[in-house]
């Protein structure tokens, strides 16, 4: 089959960068708004961007109307402060209650029933079930995509702080099957870290 995306829905290119585009890492974003409210969400357009300094970056989408942002971007933009929480396999139906759509004044921990732990370096907590924790600022933020729906803002954060629990981190190291992380793939489904191969470079 031989595409052209600009003669296909937004909704199907949408379905065939996420089934394609897998598995995808998930940045699990606490954050608190200038009011004092906390938000919780899940970001499935997420890596890493930089090492020095260390740099991590998501993409929320924008809602339809293309102007409309969600609450995560709109605190972040208040308070330049964010946590990027590594989810495991042992939290998926909490993680997955924070992708709901709530009212503003919704605390998505109290909905997800996890526990807020105090972070080191910025205002907002961290997720205390997620093993590890990056606490960020703001470094750049960019809107990507043309007007109207369908684009995203691009947030960077500087991580401040970095948490990882001491069963899974020996020499800076992480043990992926200690983390167990999950990711998303195409529709309502999510992945788990499966098998590991290990090859070394020519």
């Amino acid at each position: 089959m031989e595409i052209n995306p600009q003669e296909i829905s937004q909704q199907e290119r949408y379905k065939l960068l996420i089934g394609s585009v897998i598995p995808r890492p998930i940045a699990f974003v606490s954050t608190v708004s200038s009011r004092g409210v906390r938000n919780l969400s899940p970001f499935s357009y997420f890596t890493v961007a930089a090492v020095n300094p260390m740099i991590v970056v998501f993409f929320p989408l924008r809602f339809k109307t293309g102007t409309e942002r969600k609450d995560t971007v709109k605190n972040i933009m208040e308070t330049r402060q964010f946590v990027v929480n590594i989810a495991s396999e042992s939290i998926t139906e909490q993680l997955n209650r924070t992708s709901g759509i709530y009212e503003e004044d919704a605390d998505e921990f109290e909905i997800s029933g996890l526990t807020a732990v105090a972070s080191k370096a910025v205002v907002p907590p961290g997720v205390a079930e997620c093993k590890i924790r990056m606490e960020c600022e703001l470094y750049e933020m960019m809107a990507i995509g043309e007007k109207g729906s369908g684009g995203s803002d691009a947030i960077f954060g500087k991580v401040l702080h970095y948490y990882a629990d001491d069963d899974l981190i020996a020499g800076y190291k992480i043990d992926e099957q200690q983390l167990n992380p999950i990711s998303r793939l195409g529709g309502l489904k999510y992945g788990m870290i499966g098998n590991i191969k290990e090859l070394p470079r020519p």
